[in-house]
């Protein structure tokens, strides 16, 4: 079997680089590691640039040239690489650096090999402007096997020249990361971001040649790049506290109040003052607005660790946000989205504050974060969702089961109202016509048989009835609902549910202070959420009344329906049962220090608890049940969920040395599999296709680029000629003809496609049925058209194209077919049939 091979994105942020960029480009090329894409972002260049990437797009379809029509900035360029990338990993290039042949295949090697890596970064070596070696660079990293107040430490104060930015980088890891930021040293500060992510590794061969450029060292140079404002205009204390500021933002956002937190914000105010102290003494000393003691340094950055508002609305000043001058949260007002515009029915915020809210708010968290935000409105429900700064609200009446279809018909006014592609709801809410994605949870009232006449399950049917596409937690759950629902024709996307970062295996110190807080004396078993029936917390207190050992042991019940009723404490009796409601600090701590979670579940949807205990190092005894298996893996102890005597062996088993450190190392190890980034990223994704359902993709899609500025005559009978291919071809049905009209208005391009039917129609006779399908295609995003551009088979050629759009969007990756050559037309009707 052949051995998997990870997809690398390298993102090329250029400017100007004609000098070198074909020795990088080749360079990239020669990799004996072919599995990878290549994103160049052009930032306007003025030179021959433009040209050569071009040529290098046509000689390989591995090759995506995606120029800017302004320049938008170093770190803005940087940024956008990132946005475009697909793969699993991810490496900026220079575009005036070099690579060995083997910079690829060694990296990828090492972080195959150890799940914990976020980056590996090869040695680098300086190399003069004709190429010839330097020296080696010093200021390498390697921080495997440390934990995180290490990790941060060995990269704040190990790194000289910044090069290991230039190394493989998990994709997951870095779109978890603040990128964008408009400082002095935005390298530094991403690398100690990704540190809290995971382990750097360093390799010894040095496979990275850096350029040494002739303005190396130039501040006036760098200033400029980065602010687009010279350095005599800056004030050097601005950008001194400016550096510390983003730096305590950024790290501090991954990490929650804590010793370990307090221990990481101190290493960080000392290491700045100590590396970046020169911005004040050194490199503007005319610009210093008097002297500053050591002392008045650290109360001011006292001030600054006490002042949380001023940290948020300044780091909202300082990331790359286009609508940051007008308000990062926006209510009852227009605001401009950018398309495809996703409106998201926050409901379930007004209802409830249980897993499913957690879901939502995690994922508008990442999207924040990743740059998808940008396309969301949130519909905020009398004033109950979750105010994210850099996301967009419109406030809207609360629901009422008691006047559903009136709610219908209001959701539909907004989404006219504002424009938009794409509906999903929190939780079973449904437009009237604009096209909707339905987000399945569970199944537990379908299989469990509920009263499917209830308001609230009878719109959940409405909405699977008019949803275009589907997105399930589990794949049992999707399997479920193509189960009950056998009319869903469309492929259900699959997106697991994440982890908190604020669940890991808690210190012994917090585990002893939880316990004594709720005066828990002896070891415990854990239930969280044992209310429902079908949680079947019953099957444990049962095995649990035979467990020899039982006095022994305390119950700790927390989660929904943690006040258990009377029938469960006489089965426990001889044994104290807490009936908690914990915070998520509380909570980590209680999964940590229990002998096991018991979790004995009927149903499950996904089984967040299982997961969270499994990220804690909690052993777990479970049910086979459902959706269970794919979250718990091999890492816990499976039962019947009616087997007594089972579960009082399993309480026994769980409490053997070798089994639980068992069950503890297979669970981290399975926690891994599940993050917010990584279900928000799948989910981002399968919006972006459902806004490409409008266009009836078929077994063949193809597409044309007119060039509509082109006189009538020739533009329409190249038209003509098309579609009275395509629509007289007996495989007809099988085919899409996508059009682009990007230089003209979707009503300009109606009535010139509905002329050329009319034509086709009257003067050539043919017939027009349902089985021709012509789509003009509008407006897309650069994500949109990475998805549709998997699914086309070719591009056919006009005499008449408009080149700007097709290197817009990178389209040249696309087979082409020119009709008016006979070996492609003949190529082109081999592939229709």
């Amino acid at each position: 079997m052949e051995k998997y091979q990870p997809l690398i994105s390298i993102g090329l942020p250029i400017y100007n680089e004609e000098t070198y960029l074909q020795k990088t480009l080749e360079s990239i090329l020669g990799q004996d590691y072919q599995n990878f894409e290549l994103i160049i972002s052009d930032n306007a260049s003025s030179d021959n640039t433009p040209e050569i990437c071009q040529e290098y797009t046509h000689k390989d379809d591995r090759i995506r040239y995606c120029p800017n029509p302004t320049n938008i900035g170093a770190s803005g360029n940087f940024k956008k690489v990132v946005e475009l990338a697909q793969g699993d990993y991810f490496v900026w290039v220079s575009g005036h650096d070099l690579w060995h042949p083997q910079f690829l295949s060694h990296c990828v090697e090492v972080m195959s090999q150890d799940e914990s890596i976020v980056l590996c970064h090869p040695q680098a070596m300086w190399i003069d402007t004709d190429s010839q070696p330097l020296g080696i660079i010093p200021g390498s990293v390697d921080t495997r096997g440390l934990d995180t107040i290490s990790r941060v430490n060995v990269v704040l104060w190990g790194l000289g020249y910044c090069y290991p930015v230039y190394g493989l980088i998990k994709l997951s890891a870095l779109r978890q990361a603040t990128l964008g930021l408009k400082i002095i040293g935005p390298d530094v500060l991403l690398l100690a971001e990704l540190s809290l992510f995971g382990s750097f590794a360093h390799l010894q061969q040095p496979l990275l040649y850096i350029r040494r450029m002739a303005d190396f060292g130039d501040w006036n140079r760098y200033i400029e790049k980065v602010f687009n404002q010279r350095l005599s205009e800056l004030s050097a204390n601005q950008l001194f506290w400016e550096i510390i500021e983003s730096h305590l933002l950024v790290i501090g956002k991954h990490l929650q109040p804590s010793p370990q937190k307090d221990a990481i914000v101190v290493s960080i105010v000392n290491c700045l003052l100590t590396k970046y102290q020169w911005i004040l003494t050194g490199i503007m000393p005319s610009t210093r607005s008097g002297e500053n003691t050591l002392d008045e340094y650290h109360q001011h950055i006292l001030d600054l660790v006490n002042n949380t508002k001023t940290f948020s609305n300044f780091l909202e000043n300082l990331i790359l946000n286009p609508h940051a001058n007008s308000g990062s949260v926006t209510t009852d007002s227009k605001v401009s989205i950018s398309h495809p515009k996703i409106i998201i029915d926050g409901v379930f915020f007004q209802m409830y504050q249980t897993g499913i809210a957690r879901v939502w708010r995690s994922l508008l968290e990442e999207w924040k974060n990743n740059g998808f935000g940008r396309h969301i409105m949130i519909l905020d429900r009398d004033g109950t969702a979750p105010k994210i700064p850099g996301l967009w609200y419109r406030t809207i009446p609360a629901y009422d089961y008691n006047n559903t279809d009136a709610d219908c018909q209001m959701l539909q006014e907004v989404c006219d109202q504002e424009g938009a592609d794409l509906f999903i709801s929190t939780y079973y809410t449904t437009p009237i016509s604009t096209p909707s994605v339905f987000m399945a949870y569970d199944m537990i009232p379908e299989i469990l048989g509920g009263n499917l006449d209830e308001p609230m399950w009878r719109e959940k049917h409405r909405g699977i009835a008019h949803a275009s596409a589907y997105i399930s937690i589990s794949e049992s759950t999707a399997n479920d609902l193509v189960k009950y629902f056998p009319d869903i024709n469309s492929e259900i996307t699959v997106a697991h549910c994440g982890i908190s970062g604020s669940f890991y295996p808690a210190p012994i110190e917090e585990i002893i202070q939880f316990k004594t807080k709720y005066g828990i004396n002896k070891p415990y078993f854990l239930l969280v959420g044992a209310g429902s029936n079908y949680k079947n917390a019953i099957l444990f207190f049962q095995g649990f009344a035979q467990l020899q050992s039982k006095t022994g042991f305390d119950v700790v019940c927390t989660g929904t329906g943690y006040l258990l009723g009377t029938e469960f404490r006489e089965l426990a009796a001889g044994s104290v049962v807490h009936s908690l409601y914990l915070s998520d600090e509380e909570l980590r701590a209680a999964y940590s220090g229990a002998t096991a979670l018991v979790y004995p579940s009927k149903y499950e949807g996904f089984g967040m608890p299982i997961a969270e205990a499994l990220a804690c190092g909690c052993p777990v005894i479970t049910c086979a049940n459902a959706s269970i298996p794919e979250v718990a893996g091999e890492a816990a102890i499976y039962i019947k969920d009616d087997d007594i005597d089972a579960m009082t062996d399993a309480l026994c088993e769980v409490q053997k040395f070798k089994v639980r450190n068992s069950l503890m190392t297979k669970g981290l190890e399975q926690a891994k599999q599940f993050s917010w980034s990584k279900m928000a990223d799948t989910i981002s994704s399968a919006l972006i296709n459902a806004t490409l359902i409008r266009f009836n993709l078929r077994e063949i899609n193809l597409v044309i680029f007119p060039d509509w500025s082109q006189p009538e005559e020739v533009l329409y009978t190249e038209l003509a000629n098309i579609i009275k291919t395509i629509t007289t071809h007996p495989n007809r049905s099988k085919i899409t003809l996508l059009i682009d009209h990007q230089n003209i208005s979707d009503e300009d391009a109606n009535l010139a496609l509905s002329s050329v039917m009319m034509n086709l129609l009257m003067e050539e006779e043919l017939e027009l049925d349902d089985s021709v399908e012509i789509v003009l295609m509008g407006q897309l995003n650069s994500s949109q058209w990475s998805a549709l551009s998997s699914q086309l088979q070719g591009r056919i050629k006009l005499n008449a194209e408009n080149q700007e759009a097709i290197a817009s969007v990178g389209a040249e990756i696309i087979p082409v077919f020119d009709t008016l050559r006979s070996e492609d037309a003949e190529i082109l009707r081999t592939e229709l049939n």
